[in-house]
């Protein structure tokens, strides 16, 4: 049985790639950006308090 299309030959799906992507952005965000982000919220609030009562 011959292929249809001589070009078809090397074709490889790429549907999938993207899947997980927002997902992951996501996640990397509430893994990596959020406690970052809460880290420097309490050391700003921290030094606000400590300048108030110094």
């Amino acid at each position: 049985m011959k292929h249809d299309d001589e070009g078809q030959k090397y074709y490889y799906p790429v549907e999938g790639r993207t899947d997980g992507a927002i997902g992951d952005a996501v996640a990397f965000i509430a893994i990596i950006l959020l406690p970052a982000g809460m880290y420097a919220a309490w050391n700003t609030l921290a030094s606000w308090i400590s300048a108030l009562f110094s």
